[in-house]
């Protein structure tokens, strides 16, 4: 009886510990490394990653209605793994917002799409005027 006793209690060891590893590794609320906000340009979306926090301030307020102004950054080839279905975004690094921007960089998302080496080789900027910030979300880095 005393060695079902020990099994028992060595299980119920072993589960404790798993349990504790698991909330340790998975468990606990990560802090977001950036924030992805959906910009709508005359009902087309795309996706633009932020990592500063003043620019995130910045189109937070947009979303708000509190503030206008027109994002700006580097466009990359690729979805970048958050532009999704457009195969290309904007480099997190160079999102800002800005008051104006020359009308070379202005466009819908497909438009950019339609044709992208000549926006990734010539214009390299995208800053669609008449692009709304419609959501925020956190994003988390992929470990």
């Amino acid at each position: 009886m005393r060695g079902v006793y020990l099994i028992a209690l060595a299980a119920l060891a072993a589960a404790a510990l798993i349990l504790t590893y698991a909330y340790i590794m998975w468990g606990q609320p990560r802090e977001p490394t950036g924030w992805l906000f959906t910009v709508d340009v005359h009902g087309e979306r795309f996706k633009v990653l932020v990592t500063d926090p003043v620019t995130a301030g910045e189109l937070r307020k947009m979303l708000r209605g509190e503030k206008e102004g027109i994002i700006v950054g580097e466009l990359r080839s690729g979805d970048g793994g958050f532009n999704k279905p457009w195969n290309w975004h904007l480099d997190p690094a160079t999102v800002s917002v800005a008051e104006v921007t020359i009308e070379l960089c202005d466009g819908t998302p497909s438009f950019v799409e339609s044709e992208l080496s000549y926006w990734l080789d010539v214009v390299k900027r995208y800053c669609p005027w008449g692009g709304k910030v419609v959501a925020e979300e956190p994003w988390f880095k992929s470990s």
